[in-house]
């Protein structure tokens, strides 16, 4: 008995040692939102407009701001790596206008999903990773956007993209 608890107790040990760390690999904010906290909070962005603020730069809920909020989430299932990430995700999403959801998701689901569907990066700019061409140029002609709102918009995904780092 004590040689099978030993050789399990090695295993167990081994094994800590060889696999990496569940943090090594980057994690997809938005996936991590929509099976955690989604369930009672619904979509982060529509969470981030209607319950959180930024006030002088600072993340703030109804009850909790700044360190506060961040102790708040460290304890509300949030692990302590998720916690900044996850502020400056809310954070942009509460200064966002729903531009994506209003003018795009009818035909491309959530930004997140058409970010890991069909954009990349490439030598910094952001492409349509079937087309190569820049979203920038593309939403030129696309998507009925303003000229002014391509920018922001262009911002936006490329943020949302960096948001879902374990996409292809």
């Amino acid at each position: 008995m004590r040689t099978k608890s030993l050789a399990l107790l090695t295993a167990v040990l081994l094994g800590a040692v060889i696999a990496p760390p569940a943090s090594a690999a980057p994690l997809d904010l938005h996936e991590h939102w929509d099976q955690r906290c989604s369930s009672c909070h619904g979509h982060s962005a529509d969470f981030s407009r209607r319950s959180l603020t930024v006030e002088n730069g600072v993340l703030a809920g109804r009850h909790h701001r700044g360190d506060e909020l961040a102790r708040f989430l460290r304890n509300h299932y949030l692990a302590d790596e998720l916690v900044e990430p996850v502020m400056r995700m809310l954070a942009a999403q509460v200064a966002q206008p729903p531009t994506f959801r209003e003018r795009c998701a009818r035909c491309h689901d959530t930004a997140a999903e058409f970010a890991r569907r069909s954009l990349e990066s490439r030598d910094g700019v952001l492409v349509g990773r079937s087309s190569g061409k820049p979203v920038g140029d593309y939403l030129a002609t696309h998507g009925r956007l303003g000229a002014a709102e391509i920018g922001p918009m262009v911002d936006t995904l490329t943020r949302v993209r960096r948001e879902v780092a374990t996409a292809p």
